[in-house]
């Protein structure tokens, strides 16, 4: 019987994944991302706030990217926060309140081209079955992003001074380097746990539905007619689906497959992690597994990054590392493009009996 539902639902996923690197659209802009996306779960749907088998969660990932091809690599990194609420505890059916925080930021290249934003995230869990195993969950997010450039960094033609360095001033007409913005995002989840050695969730977010204006112009009084005012960040379609399910004691399966659309950008990532614990008595185990990125490019869509991911657990800790290396030849060497991530992961007071959403 169990084996039966695994057979479906693997086929389920393959499905997803299938129909999710089908899609294409149009772009202005592209938020960064991790490989460890599980690790950071409110940038990966707002309804994921509050699914935590225990009574909060705060989690860390930092990514370095592109380092020995780049003078300066690609920096991003995010610190989150959530815990649930139990609602209704007299009834057979419980709902629940989930509530988070999280802090974001991308730095990026030679010119200190910086993005940070700060949201709080709230999701409502609705128990949707009579074993209180299901839930239906709706989320949402708010934030401010705030985004600025250093100057101090930028030179112009015109700051030649015709001997040996830009030394002279420039005419260039620079916007304030430094501006916020609101804003929004919504999710929804809806996850199973049909049994202590099976879990199942789907689920998807879309982010920025209010697509703001990120033009460093846009708070500019200049009346320079040629000047363009308008950068909408596109809004980002985020979407999941990932088991959990145990052959043994020791070894829990944990296939996923996430899919982002922004503008004309599509990703898909697709792998399986394994949960080994040699001694289920004890409160220990390894992670690892691999992992395929897909990407679009000009010849069309393609395997873009293979990633290699392992991680440790003790006790209420889990931390993992992962390397992407990519199969690209962006610089005309590939060695030179690839990312590193360490994630850390603290779960308080960890219960292994819910199932909602693996960490690792």
């Amino acid at each position: 019987m169990i084996r039966n539902g695994i057979q479906s639902t693997l086929t389920t996923l393959l499905l997803i994944g299938f129909f999710c690197v089908s899609i294409q659209t149009d772009v202005n802009a592209q938020d960064a991302h991790f490989s460890q996306f599980y690790s950071a779960p409110l940038l990966l749907n707002p309804a994921l706030a509050g699914t935590i088998d225990g009574t909060f969660r705060i989690s860390t990932v930092y990514r370095d990217q592109w380092r020995s091809a780049l003078e300066q690599p690609l920096k991003t990194y995010t610190f989150s926060g959530d815990t649930k609420f139990e609602l209704n505890r007299t009834s057979k059916q419980s709902d629940l309140v989930g509530v988070g925080m999280t802090i974001y930021a991308d730095r990026a290249g030679l010119f200190n081209l910086n993005t940070t934003t700060v949201t709080l995230t709230g999701a409502y869990h609705k128990g949707i079955s009579a074993r209180n195993n299901s839930y239906l969950s709706l989320g949402f997010q708010a934030g401010i992003s705030q985004r600025s450039i250093g100057y101090e960094d930028l030179t112009f033609g015109d700051q030649f001074n015709a001997i040996d360095d830009y030394t002279l001033s420039t005419l260039e007409e620079l916007p304030p380097n430094n501006y916020g913005v609101a804003d929004f995002s919504i999710g929804l989840l809806y996850t199973t746990t049909p049994s202590k050695d099976m879990s199942f969730n789907i689920g998807g977010g879309y982010y920025h539905f209010n697509q703001p204006n990120i033009s460093f112009y846009s708070k500019d009084d200049n009346v320079n007619p040629t000047l363009i005012k308008e950068n909408s960040l596109d809004a980002k379609l985020s979407l999941h689906t990932g088991m959990s399910y145990s052959t043994s004691d020791g070894i829990r399966w944990n296939p996923r497959i996430m899919y982002l659309q922004q503008g004309q950008h599509n990703e898909a990532n697709v792998g399986l992690g394994v949960r080994f614990q040699p001694n289920p008595g004890k409160a220990q185990a390894f992670h690892f597994g691999p992992w395929l990125r897909g990407t679009n490019h000009v010849d069309g869509f393609g395997v873009e990054s293979v990633i290699l991911m392992a991680g440790f657990e003790v006790n209420n800790w889990i931390l993992g590392v992962s390397y992407d290396q990519n199969l690209g030849d962006l610089s005309g060497t590939r060695q030179g493009l690839n990312a590193f991530e360490v994630s850390i992961t603290y779960i308080g007071e960890h219960d292994n009996n819910i199932g909602w959403c693996p960490e690792f």
